[in-house]
């Protein structure tokens, strides 16, 4: 991060949350000279906050920024059809293609700063593991041109895979950023208080 501000490269950061439609402060500045319901309707004022009948829906909200504030017109907002953690609502396809009109508007040659949700960090190549099918296994093995028997164990066959699998891993929204001159740098795992866009959607 020093070495991209020493370049002067606009930094992005994004991230996602949720808010109930229902939604209120808990407290607010009032008058304490508005005593009655009726003044405070002569005078077009109120005797402080309502209590909301219900939470009612809850929206689920993606944006990004920089110091310059919002990016226009890149917020993202849908209803929430489940009631628990908005991660389980948000998908890999989903964040893509929001991700994409993203990259049509950030600065050339700008850095956006993500965390590692699953939907950010899709494998652009997913690479068979030891609880992958054996069919799946010889598949991969066969694509990379690798020989193998055909009588080969899984054990014996993810060895080969693992000889064999990319030293790096690359994800689709790096390469999507890539392609459009724009950097992708992660946070730390469990580190969202180096993100600014964490306080300021939520």
């Amino acid at each position: 991060m020093i070495e991209y501000r020493r370049q002067s490269r606009k930094i992005y950061y994004l991230d996602e949350t949720w808010v109930n439609a229902g939604h209120t402060v808990k407290k607010t500045w009032i008058d304490k000279n508005v005593v009655r319901n009726r003044q405070a309707s002569i005078e077009g004022l109120s005797t402080g906050l309502r209590g909301p009948s219900g939470k009612g829906q809850r929206l689920i909200v993606t944006h990004i920024g920089s110091d310059s504030g919002f990016l226009e017109e890149c917020d993202l907002i849908f209803v929430s059809k489940k009631g628990g953690d908005y991660h389980d609502e948000m998908n890999a396809s989903c964040f893509e293609s929001w991700f994409q009109g993203v990259l049509q508007r950030v600065e050339p040659n700008s850095v956006i700063v993500m965390d590692n949700a699953s939907y950010h960090s899709r494998r652009a190549e997913r690479v068979p593991t030891m609880g992958s099918r054996k069919s799946d296994m010889q598949q991969w093995l066969r694509e990379k041109g690798t020989p193998f028997d055909d009588s080969c164990v899984k054990a014996e066959l993810y060895e080969k895979i693992k000889q064999h699998k990319p030293a790096n891993i690359s994800y689709v929204t790096d390469e999507m950023a890539r392609q459009c001159g724009v950097t992708v740098l992660r946070l730390p795992p469990y580190h969202c208080e180096l993100n600014p866009s964490s306080s300021g959607l939520k």
